[in-house]
């Protein structure tokens, strides 16, 4: 899959979150799986598998996100580049104009 900017991640999110979805984006960082997560006005990130700390650290933005160390010292403005693979069944990437769910029912498409 290819490596998504940051900008297109924010712009699937918003689409999702508009028609009430809670979506959820899972990245790769030096062989680690990450979370974003969406729940209402709140962001969380957390790092998937983590043992010792399943902390979630929440932020009111994505841009807030994006620009604070979190979890393992990600730094997503600087790290951005490091991520290796996305796992977003929900995000739909195939087609910008138009949106599914898991189910394959046409959550959005553009006008």
């Amino acid at each position: 899959m290819p490596i998504y900017t940051f900008d297109e991640v924010k712009k699937r999110h918003k689409k999702l979150t508009d028609i009430g979805e809670e979506p959820e984006l899972s990245i790769y960082i030096n062989g680690k799986e990450y979370m974003i997560i969406c729940c209402g006005d709140m962001y969380g990130f957390l790092r998937c598998g983590n043992r010792d700390r399943s902390d979630v650290f929440i932020y009111s933005t994505l841009d807030e996100l994006y620009n604070t160390v979190t979890v393992d010292n990600i730094l997503l403005s600087r790290d951005w580049n490091d991520i290796t693979d996305f796992h977003c069944s929900d995000y739909g990437w195939e087609d910008d104009d138009v949106l599914y769910d898991e189910h394959g029912r046409l959550l959005w498409e553009s006008e």
